[in-house]
This record gives structure tokens, sequence and C-alpha cells, in this order.
């Protein structure tokens, strides 16, 4: 079969798909990306074929932009596209801003797909192409989680994009899928009614290479300390001047701290506590395994790569999907949620070290969601679920390609 993945052009939207894709290939099937062009080089790199679709777009500038209260048109002049839908302005949150994207991507990608012919879609909660795209061809749409369900209807998200659907002559788009793929233990995830197919999270932090020093175990207990990659776009240097701050808080803890951060926030990390091991970028699927626990910004992919080393973590949040994981960690004693970075202080970040360090009860609950959560049915367990669900769907007839479709998976080009 065929399988459309449709991603935001960012780390945290893409890798919970790779191993889905990785699955789906080893499987005999054919599966192909879509997202901005800018971003072919980081799907091709997690070993799966891009296809480029609409035009380029800042993610984090269109957020910025949207704070400051301004509109976003990316659309091209002329044809259908000349006077496109108007939102509302300041930060309307996620659902608006993924309608926005959606029309950005659309064009490009359903005259693609009405050639391609899939036979599923799978994309995640903030690519509303995807179940537009699955909606126009007829086939069954399955949206796959980072964590727990921020964007569920019980969080307040809408469940159709409305512009989206009256631009197609559409009833609605589905942006919640037929199915959704769940990598969270119960404890962790949200109680609703929706269809969900429970899958093991697989770490994918991009291209890996184990660093030297990650070789030998450490002598003696080990934190680690990221921040994620969303917020320095989101809002430069200041959204991350906290971070220091809770680095030197460690400071009197008989522990090995690892500073793991972008290459583009080390210059904040100055004037550091003996106790730092490195400062640097380092992929936490290889860095956590050797850790006793994690303090971080809450981002899903953390908490989940976290969660499924069996680590207790302290969250520091400052965004409202940062906050909704934090808080739904901590619910199930496997961590604890502090203030948001710009309130927190060394003395909570100290009293939070001291529980993910020595509490029993905190350790013990984050070793049983680790054994949930790698009890949970693999990735390739899961592609006959996804085989059945596309056998589901209507025959159709493939028509001739579009010239402007381009597929892209590495030197292979395909028109």
């Amino acid at each position: 079969m065929r399988v459309l993945f449709a991603t935001w052009a960012g780390g945290g939207h893409y890798a919970p798909l790779v191993p889905i894709g990785w699955a789906l290939r080893a499987a005999g099937h054919d599966v192909m990306v879509t997202s901005h062009p800018y971003y072919a080089a980081t799907i091709t790199a997690s070993g799966l074929p891009a296809l480029p679709a609409g035009p380029d777009v800042d993610m984090f500038e269109l957020l910025r932009a949207k704070r400051r209260g301004e509109e976003w048109r990316p659309w091209r002049p002329g044809g259908a596209r000349a006077d496109p839908p108007r939102f509302r302005r300041g930060y309307p949150g996620m659902s608006d801003t993924a309608e926005e994207v959606a029309h950005a991507l659309a064009d490009d990608l359903v005259a693609f797909a009405r050639y391609w012919q899939p036979d599923l879609v799978v994309f995640e909660p903030a690519s509303f192409a995807g179940p537009l795209v699955a909606r126009l061809l007829g086939v069954p749409a399955v949206r796959m989680l980072w964590t727990a369900d921020f964007t569920a209807p019980v969080n307040g998200f809408a469940t159709t994009a409305d512009s989206l659907a009256a631009r197609f002559g559409l009833a609605e788009v589905g942006v919640l899928g037929d199915l959704t793929l769940d990598p969270c233990p119960p404890a962790l995830q949200v109680t609703d009614d929706l269809p969900r197919q429970p899958v093991r999270y697989v770490p994918y932090n991009g291209p890996a290479v184990l660093p030297g020093w990650l070789r030998d175990p450490p002598a003696g207990r080990r934190i680690a300390v990221t921040w994620g990659t969303s917020l320095t776009g989101m809002g430069g240097a200041d959204r991350m001047a906290h971070v220091p701050r809770v680095v030197r808080a460690l400071a009197g803890f008989d522990v090995e701290i690892v500073v793991a951060v972008l290459e583009s926030q080390r210059e904040l990390f100055t004037s550091m506590p003996p106790n730092v091991r490195s400062v640097g970028p380092v992929p936490l699927h290889l860095l956590l395994p050797s850790c006793d626990a994690i303090i971080h910004q809450g981002g899903g992919g953390t908490l989940m790569t976290a969660l499924v080393c069996g680590l207790p973590q302290l969250i520091v949040p400052s965004i409202p999907d940062q906050a909704f994981n934090a808080r739904q960690l901590a619910a199930t004693g496997a961590g604890r949620c502090l203030p948001s970075g710009e309130d927190v202080t060394e003395a909570e970040i100290t009293a939070g070290t001291e529980l993910i360090l020595g509490d029993r009860a905190c350790r013990a609950a984050a070793r049983e969601l680790q054994a949930q959560a790698l009890a949970l049915p693999a990735p390739a367990d899961v592609v006959p679920v996804l085989e059945r669900l596309a056998r589901a769907g209507t025959p159709r007839t493939r028509s001739a390609p579009p010239p402007a479709a381009t597929a892209v998976a590495g030197p292979l080009v395909v028109g």
C-alpha cells in the first residue's frame, strides 16, 4: 500500500512519525513524507522519502507574528487563492495556526495526492493538510501523537478545520482522523472516547553518533539538563534566560550534570558549576540510559524519551503544551511540575531535584511508567492494524501526475 505522511517542519512534530515510517517501509509499503521544502533534507536524513509542498514557511516567525497581532499570508497571488480566508488577530492558538499552515501546503499536496493515490494518510496533530487529503480522497486518516493528547477535544481543541473544508467544498475536515496512534501509558493520557491504537514510543533524535565519553558508565549519579529546540526559535535567547539559573541551582548536589543543548544555545551557559560535564548537543536516546534523572522544559519528545528510559523528571514549562505535559506527568507521581521558567526560583529547583533524586515513590512511579510504555505494541506490530484500516477504503483510479509535484528521496527525484 501507499502511505502519505504529513508533518509540520519541526523536530518535535516529525520525530514520532519516523519509527512508524520505518516499520511500514520494512513491511514492503511505499511511504512519502510531506512538509515545507526546506525540511526535505531533515526528512531524507531519517531514511524516508520527502515531498516538498507549498512555500517555505518559518514556523517560528509565524508564531511570533501572530503574537504581535500581525496577519500572515503565504499564499501565492492569482487563481483560487487570491482571496485567502481571514483569521482572528492576536495569538489564536494551535488550531488556527495549524489551519493557516495547511492552507499554504494544500494545493501542492492535494495535486500530488490525487496522482499518487495513497491508501492511508498518517499525520501529526498539527498537520491539518493530512486529514484534508484523506477526506478528499476517501481514505483513512491516522493521527500519530507526540505524547499526552494536548489536542484532544477534552482540552478544548476544535475537531474540524472549517475554513479548510469550505475552501475544498467539504462539510468538514476531521482533524482527529479515524484512528489515533497513542504512545502514552494510560496513566499519562487524557480520558476520552476517541478510537486509539497503543504503540510503543521509539525515540528518534535524528542521525546520531555515540560520544566517546558515553561508552563507559558514569562514576556516580548523573542528571541531564536539556531544553529542547523550540523555545529559542519562538522567542530568542530570552526564552532560555532562566536555564543557566537551573543549572547553577544544582551546584551543591553530588552529581555529574550533562547540559544537552543546541549549539546556538551554548553561549548562554557561562560560569557553570564544576560538576557540569558537558554543554552541547547530545542525542537524548543515547544519553538518558546513563542518567538517574532529568530536568527539562516539558517538550513531548524529551518527556517520552525520558519516560521509556525510566527516569524521574523535573519539568519547568514555559508554554501551554509544556505545562500540560508537566501536569500529566506529575499526576502519575513520576516527576514534578515547577512554576514557569520566568517565575521559578533556585530554591524550588533545589527542592524538586532532591525529590527526583531521592524520593523512592517517585522513582518507582517512573519505573512503572517505563514498564507500561515498553509493554505497548512495537511499530512493526501496528502495521497489520494500518493495513486492515487501509483495506477498508474505497478503490480508486489513478490519474496523470501534475507537473509541479516533485518528490525527493536522497538523490532520487520522482516527478
